[in-house]
């Protein structure tokens, strides 16, 4: 078994975070993973993370989500406000 990263999976991730950056709302966000067959949060988070080019950190207050759905739609909330592409390109 191979641990490297095959060109087409390169181009799957990038083109889910090109459709991503077309989102307006949740159901189209949704429509995106649903298209591509992500289903598990940790992976919509991840996704989430690409399309805003941020980094990943750890969320360590008390008032943090504690599991992946949480998280998930903590970055949802944080993904459609939008105060994130004034750091970016996107």
């Amino acid at each position: 078994m191979s641990d490297q990263i095959t060109a087409e999976y390169i181009i799957f991730v990038d083109s889910v975070r090109l459709e991503l950056l077309r989102c307006k709302n949740e159901a189209e966000i949704e429509a995106v993973f649903s298209k591509a067959k992500i289903d598990n949060f940790a992976a919509k988070t991840e996704f989430l993370h690409r399309a805003m080019q941020m980094e990943v950190y750890s969320i360590l207050d008390a008032d943090s989500p504690s599991n992946d759905q949480a998280v998930y739609k903590y970055y949802l909330k944080v993904y459609l406000d939008g105060e994130w592409k004034d750091f970016t390109d996107g």
